[in-house]
């Protein structure tokens, strides 16, 4: 499946946009006044958005090409930028506030999804 989005990497990219729309959406929802003790939901929720974000964004900047530092670090620098930027956002929405316990989960998600790709590149 990794060769083919390889090969097309107009559906990985379309993949990013879509995930990037999708975190703007769900950063855009006011949040919610005593949402009680269910706190790892959004953090699994963080995990995995920011885990596929990267590794389609990986995916789209690799294409057919061998996998190079200069792809991961383009790739690292891209999420983080995200993860900040959407943090950031949160600010203006009401009820809702920037936290850096997201950013360090969305993160973990990130170097996850270039450690998994990565590994995924030495079986080939």
């Amino acid at each position: 499946m990794i060769k083919w989005l390889e090969q097309n990497k107009e559906i990985s990219f379309a993949l990013v946009f879509l995930i990037t729309a999708e975190i703007f959406y769900m950063s855009s929802t006011p949040g919610v006044i005593g949402t009680g003790g269910n706190a790892w939901i959004p953090r699994l929720y963080h995990f995995i958005v920011f885990f596929l974000f990267t590794f389609f964004l990986l995916i789209t900047i690799k294409g057919n090409k061998k996998i190079k530092k200069l792809y991961i670090l383009i790739a690292i620098i891209f999420s983080l930028c995200q993860a900040f930027l959407d943090e950031f956002h949160q600010f203006f929405v009401p009820l809702r506030s920037m936290s850096i316990t997201d950013i360090l989960t969305d993160s973990l998600g990130i170097f996850s999804a270039i450690i998994i790709y990565c590994l995924s590149c030495r079986k080939d």
